[in-house]
């Protein structure tokens, strides 16, 4: 079910905890879904045609906070100034991670944040479908809508 591509950051100490604290007080415990693409990917425009559409139209995307990280190019992915200031220790989280460090930014890449923590994360469009979308809904099922 998880391949190389998707990886835990369970417990992974963040360095902007300020912002951390600031998101979790936002979200008021909802999960938050982050995609991250780049406007060149082919991967990322199928991404956005077919499968942002069915999230948008599904009942768990009332339950969850939804961000886009969208660049025109895919070298912008790993600079501070692309990411919104809240979510800076997320691009950080990330390129410290195994996998961030390993493979870069591999497109279209998903974040599930919940409680100012990362606690899952996949890429591609096969990771959204078997892995991301049945953990969503696992996730927001038992939240009031």
């Amino acid at each position: 079910m998880l391949d190389r591509r998707s990886f835990v950051l369970g417990g992974v100490a963040l360095a902007a905890t300020s912002f951390v604290a600031r998101i979790a007080t936002a979200q008021a415990g909802r999960p938050m879904l982050v995609f991250v693409g780049d406007q060149t990917s082919e991967d990322c425009k199928t991404w956005r045609t077919q499968w942002e559409p069915i999230l948008v139209a599904s009942p768990m995307f009332k339950k969850i906070d939804y961000r886009v990280i969208y660049p025109e190019k895919s070298s912008m992915l790993a600079k501070q100034q692309t990411w919104p200031a809240d979510l800076r220790w997320l691009l950080d989280t990330f390129l410290m991670s195994q996998v961030g460090v390993q493979e870069g930014f591999e497109v279209p890449r998903f974040f599930l944040v919940q409680n100012g923590q990362v606690t899952f994360s996949t890429s591609g469009n096969s990771g959204w479908r078997e892995v991301m979308w049945p953990t969503l809904q696992d996730v927001t099922s038992g939240q009031p809508g």
